[in-house]
């Protein structure tokens, strides 16, 4: 493991770096957005309100009670201020990941490296799909004129969802490739390597998304067939990359080290960015095929929860030292994102 702790330490801590950009600094978007999107479904499932999403003229604070107009009040700057900070990041980011992907010594050094480093390469894959999201919910609750055209919007989401979906799996196919033509060093993989399953994930929540909203039978079919395809890809690295992990554990004597351990809550957002697209995937079933899907979107949603608490449980215990003797001292690590 000393290989890849060194890469990951050179990489994700806050030192003196040749590389004056690379794509972990994606996570800042991908984190503001993900906190942004939590009180917007709050909100959305606490307060009552008409048809499709939740808006801020829907907000009747006069017959809220003052407990009710505190936590909705606070839910909202909440909502606003790091969908702000998701937008303005993500720009500003960009201009830095264009000028990085033309230095194409800088690129190639990245992609050839260890698994847990080059794997990184789909983070702001995960962060364009998020913001995203954050367009269509946080940022259509505050401006009326997204919220009141979100059809208009069904198209040209379709299609910025196919060109995600076309570049995560042309990265997918490549390092699969790599992985399969040269050997894997099994001392070298961490929960990290996970992280091309999260991309998939959150393509698939923009995608289902898409596919449960738009009212066009058209474009929400392809939006359910691409998603579906992509959520067995996803579902398939998920559980071979998952075991083959718990499988190295096991053999090894011990944990990684500190810097890394952080990385085993990234199951978390996994396993509840599934749940919720397959979620979705029975609600256009439902909408546009007037299937019956009560009990099955039951079970998935139920049974994706139970199953994210149920990691983070055991994750804090398996990590409790961690928490005591070395977080509040540690310097940053980028996995720690993988907390929020």
């Amino acid at each position: 493991m000393q290989d890849c702790n060194y890469y990951l330490l050179k990489y994700y801590r806050k030192e003196k770096d040749t590389m004056k950009f690379n794509p972990f600094k994606f996570q800042v978007p991908l984190a503001a957005g993900g906190i942004s999107l939590m009180a917007f479904n709050y909100l959305q499932y606490a307060v009552p309100h008409g048809e499709g999403l939740i808006r801020l003229s829907d907000m009747q604070w006069e017959k809220l009670s003052t407990v009710q107009n505190f936590l909705y009040l606070f839910l909202t700057a909440i909502m606003l201020l790091f969908t702000v900070i998701s937008l303005v990041s993500t720009v500003i980011l960009l201009k830095s990941l264009i000028i990085w992907l033309i230095n194409r010594e800088e690129y190639s050094a990245f992609m050839n490296g260890p698994p847990t480093m080059s794997i990184g390469i789909f983070v702001p894959i995960a962060s364009m799909s998020m913001i995203a999201n954050v367009v269509l919910a946080p940022l259509a609750f505050f401006v009326p004129e997204i919220s009141s055209n979100i059809q208009s919007l069904m198209l040209p989401g379709l299609i910025f969802f196919g060109c995600l979906w076309l570049i995560l799996f042309a990265l997918e196919f490549k390092f699969l490739k790599n992985w399969l033509t040269r050997p894997l060093d099994g001392t070298k993989l961490n929960f990290v390597w996970l992280l091309d399953v999260f991309a998939f994930g959150l393509v698939n929540l923009t995608g289902t998304g898409i596919a449960s909203m738009a009212a066009g039978k058209e474009v929400s079919s392809i939006a359910a067939f691409a998603s579906l395809l992509a959520l067995g890809v996803g579902l398939f690295l998920l559980v071979t990359k998952l075991g083959y992990l718990v499988y190295l554990q096991l053999k090894s004597v011990s944990l990684p080290q500190d810097a890394v351990l952080p990385s085993y809550f990234i199951m978390i957002p996994i396993i509840c960015l599934f749940g919720i697209s397959l979620l979705r995937l029975t609600q256009y079933l439902q909408i546009h095929f007037s299937f019956n899907t009560e009990v099955i979107s039951f079970l998935l949603i139920n049974f994706s929860y139970v199953c994210a608490i149920g990691w983070g449980i055991f994750s804090v215990y398996l990590l409790s030292s961690y928490f005591r003797k070395y977080f509040y001292r540690s310097e940053f690590s980028a996995t720690q994102w993988a907390m929020v």
